[in-house]
């Protein structure tokens, strides 16, 4: 390659990841946690009712808990989430006639043997806010804006691998440990970024067709099929239920005798369950769930259940080239194909592109100090803007997790108050940036960090101690293991910032020959 392609590619490369680096940096790091979304949530609800032990309630009388005493539109939906090991409720959404908080739905959670309603789904927010923080940033256009960054985080990709195709073997675990800090930085850059290629470069790729395939879909419903878009989800394999209402009441009560006779030569229960018009004559049971012993392959079921005629039958081999694919996409991109180990796995290779992120500005930042023509200003507000949208984003995170346990659970908008804490813990982060040292504000934020985890791990006993050991002895070990996480990201954190306290103490004992390298040719 010729020098002046690798100036052209590197510039691209450095300006491309400069501009998309806090973004991406909260992609990875929200979607690393979101691997264990069920864990996270089966950790916030778990302590906080009693457990029960015994049969678990029919489909059936799940669906009538849900829609008593409440105002249920029944010409419109009746959704139901089924237990899994992950997480061992009910989720009922239940769509509403009239609501005094001016909502459309309620969803409900639901304890499997006692039928108790727990609380509403979206007051343990906390989980769904970190998935949705890697999934659109909780922005009202979001999803375009992840889409796009997919895209040139692609492009990065494909110009790093260029940049260092020639030296890409020989110099794979290359770390100039005692050479200068901008060597220190490519070397770790470098490694990183080569390690986890395979598994960035499937990111990169799933995300962006994620993020973007709405607008794929727009073109086509309006370009191939003149606006018509009931037509193109047809192609695609997308069934649409629109059942007219009958106006004849039907009890419900065979129910579950219906699931098992259409389920039962599919080996697995239904994952997923819809229905509309429910109680309704002209009631529609829908179906979703999971062919065992198969990588990604789905079933889908469509049931009149006053005649018990079966509207459509999608097993994996019809489903379309669209659904199948995506389905793989999908299983791929969380990691579903295997156990929890795959997902331990997928979340280190998380963390290590974070590092990757890091480690990129900072050479970046290096370089542009070693430039006598570039602006002091612009390093000075690129290097905290780096620290706020990194180790800030840590921080809140780990405040989010002490508001989970310590917000009460009967408060109005619960969700709003988690965020609220999330934004007030970046904010005030980013304040101490602006007035501390760069040196000393990733210190902290990391002690910071590691304190909170810590904190909400001892509010965890402090608070609920009979029920975790009720848990324990039940075997449903989750909440003690995510606490266990917890405090190994604790640990993790403190190692960092000790680490870093000592690289600092290192640089100022050898400030003059640090003076004289920073003078050297790149």
């Amino acid at each position: 390659m010729k020098t002046t392609t690798r100036n052209q590619l590197t510039q691209a490369h450095g300006w491309i990841g400069i501009s998309i680096s806090g973004l991406l940096f909260i992609i990875f790091f929200a979607g690393s946690i979101s691997l264990f979304k069920d864990e996270i949530y089966q950790w916030s609800v778990a302590p906080t009712h009693q457990v029960h032990s015994g049969p678990v309630l029919t489909i059936h009388d799940i669906a009538e808990i849900a829609i008593k005493d409440r105002p249920f539109n029944a010409k419109e939906h009746l959704s139901i989430l089924t237990p899994s090991e992950k997480l061992p409720y009910f989720q009922v959404y239940v769509d509403l006639k009239e609501n005094h908080r001016g909502e459309d739905y309620i969803g409900l959670l639901i304890d499997p043997v006692s039928g108790e309603i727990i609380g509403e789904i979206d007051s343990f927010f906390l989980p769904e806010f970190i998935y949705h923080l890697h999934e659109s940033m909780n922005l009202p256009f979001g999803r375009y804006l992840i889409g796009f960054v997919s895209l040139f985080f692609f492009v990065m990709l494909m110009t790093g691998l260029l940049i260092h195709a020639k030296k890409l073997l020989n110099r794979f675990f290359l770390y100039r440990s005692d050479s200068n800090k901008r060597s220190q930085y490519l070397d770790m850059h470098n490694v990183i970024g080569t390690m986890s290629l395979p598994f960035t470069a499937m990111y990169a790729f799933t995300g962006l067709v994620f993020n973007l395939v709405i607008i794929y879909q727009i073109a086509f419903a309006v370009v191939l099929y003149k606006g018509d878009q009931n037509a193109l989800l047809s192609d695609a394999g997308v069934h649409i239920i629109e059942p007219e209402w009958a106006d004849k009441p039907m009890p419900m009560t065979r129910i579950d005798e219906q699931i098992q006779a259409f389920t039962h030569e599919l080996e697995n229960p239904p994952r997923f369950i819809r229905f509309y018009n429910y109680g309704d004559e002209s009631a529609v049971m829908h179906l979703f769930g999971e062919v065992p012993n198969t990588f990604s392959s789905q079933y889908e079921l469509g049931i009149e259940m006053h005649s018990k005629a079966l509207l459509f039958k999608d097993s994996p081999e019809k489903n379309s080239a669209v659904k199948q694919g995506l389905s793989t996409l999908e299983t791929l991109h969380f990691g579903s194909f295997a156990g929890t180990d795959l997902r331990l796995i997928y979340f280190v290779l998380g963390l290590m592109v974070c590092g990757l992120i890091v480690s990129g500005n900072l050479l970046w930042i290096e370089k542009r100090v070693q430039n006598k023509n570039a602006s002091a200003r612009q390093v000075t507000v690129l290097t905290k803007l780096t620290y706020i949208s990194t180790v800030g984003i840590i921080v809140a995170t780990a405040a989010s997790f002490l508001a989970e346990r310590l917000l009460p659970l009967t408060a109005f908008n619960r969700a709003d108050y988690l965020v609220y804490c999330f934004v007030i813990a970046l904010v005030a982060f980013s304040a101490f940036v602006m007035k501390q040292s760069n040196k000393h504000t990733t210190i902290a934020g990391f002690y910071l960090s590691a304190g909170l985890l810590v904190m909400t791990v001892l509010c965890d006993w402090a608070m609920y101690a009979p029920q975790l050991m009720q848990l324990w002895e039940a075997g449903r070990s989750t909440s003690m293991l995510v606490q266990i996480g917890m405090l190994f990201m604790a640990i993790a954190f403190i190692y960092c910032a000790q680490w870093m306290q000592r690289r600092v103490k290192r640089i100022a004992f050898d400030a003059p020959q640090n003076v004289q390298e920073q003078g050297e040719p790149a």
